[in-house]
């Protein structure tokens, strides 16, 4: 819960802050001070063991951090890059991050067996400091404000966030879906494991193994959307990425016990998180280019909001669901509701997208609710649109 929290408490107003000032300054800060928060445990750790307490306030203030700082961090892309190379980049960022996460998890269960967990947290604390270092090495200065004549309050600016993300028909779509997506997605988590090892009877490695497979899979999708999106349009490829998801979850339904089924559990992960980081670069992407500077934090932020807000409730649904019901047929309507968003984005403008527009997509205000021409590139002929 501590570490859960934050992102319902804070992701608002992290936006707000994110457009009200520099960006890169408030990455670096988050970054420092969560390496300074977690280097607490390891210090308090050489006289004592950390309290209980402790741990809770550190999970807390880091993952507070953490909600600021990768909220500006990714409002300050659309101004490291040209609009054309967002695809490109926020592909390239999908793929690190899956990789990191599974790289991340592997290593952090051998610092802990070799140095202890005191010394793996460390390590982690470590980990920031490198970070800020170098994220001190951006030069690219960031655009001038202009100051409104009257500053607005906090809350103001959150509604005008929440106003911009839910009256734009495009950004509304992809948060919508998203938000319905990341529900789904945290009720199958909260069962996945469970599942596995108690129903299935795997072994605790296999299911390691398993996990590390759905980052090379990440990787693999943050390579090839791109591509793909540059053939077929990042309307299709969206949206068949989002349709196969529930597709990837019949084996895990229809599987029994044994290595046939370990797998191909396995190889629908790969293909369901290669899906998911290649239709979520394309997405993010569509929000970055539509979206005035001004409203960046804010919509980055009101789209995190929306999509954290039901996690928690989703998983606790799951949970009360798989004891009333079954494991398995809680699993099989959490299959049914990652059909949702497919159909939600089919049934919007994002369908329609053949390409983006090199120097930006058309103005959020003219893009009309119901499906929409093609937002056509403004690339030389010939050249493949991203």
């Amino acid at each position: 819960m501590a570490g859960r929290l934050p992102p319902l408490l804070f992701t608002l107003h992290a936006g707000v802050l994110a457009d009200r000032w520099p960006k890169r300054p408030i990455v670096i800060v988050c970054e420092l001070a969560s390496g300074a928060v977690l280097a607490s445990v390891p210090l308090v750790s050489l006289v004592a063991a950390p309290p209980l307490a402790q741990l809770y306030a550190v999970t807390f203030l880091v993952a507070s951090l953490q909600v600021l700082g990768s909220t500006a961090s990714t409002a300050f892309v659309p101004q490291l890059v040209e609009h054309h190379q967002l695809v490109e980049t926020n592909a390239r960022l999908g793929t690190g991050n899956s990789l990191a996460d599974t790289a991340g998890s592997n290593l952090g269960g051998v610092l802990v067996g070799l140095l202890g967990a005191a010394r793996a947290v460390a390590a982690d604390s470590l980990s920031y400091l490198l970070s800020a270092m170098l994220l001190l090495r951006i030069q690219t200065p960031e655009p001038a404000r202009t100051e409104p004549e009257q500053r607005t309050s906090v809350l103001a600016d959150i509604r005008a966030g929440l106003a911009y993300t839910l009256r734009t028909p495009l950004v509304r779509a992809a948060v919508l879906s998203n938000t319905v997506n990341a529900s789904a997605m945290a009720s199958c988590a909260a069962l996945w494991s469970l599942f596995l090892l108690r129903t299935l009877g795997w072994p605790p490695t296999v299911l390691g193994l398993v996990m590390g497979a759905g980052g090379i899979g990440g990787a693999i999708g943050g390579i090839t959307g791109r591509r793909l999106a540059a053939r077929f349009g990042p309307g299709r490829v969206i949206v068949t990425a989002l349709a196969l998801s529930p597709v990837c979850q019949l084996p895990l339904l229809l599987a029994r016990p044994g290595a046939t089924g370990q797998v191909a559990i396995g190889a629908a992960m790969v293909v369901q998180t290669g899906c998911a980081v290649a239709s979520g670069a394309l997405l993010r992407s569509i929000r970055q280019l539509i979206t005035p500077p001004e409203m960046q934090g804010r919509a980055q932020s009101s789209g995190m909001w929306l999509a954290f807000s039901l996690r928690p409730l989703a998983a606790l649904l799951a949970g009360v669901l798989g004891t009333a019901i079954g494991l398995r047929p809680t699993l099989t309507a959490i299959t049914c509701l990652l059909a949702a968003p497919a159909w939600m984005l089919w049934r919007s403008p994002i369908r329609h997208l053949t390409s983006l527009a090199a120097a930006g997509a058309a103005p959020a205000a003219a893009l009309p609710a119901q499906p929409a021409p093609a937002l056509e590139s403004a690339a030389e002929p010939g050249t493949p649109t991203p």
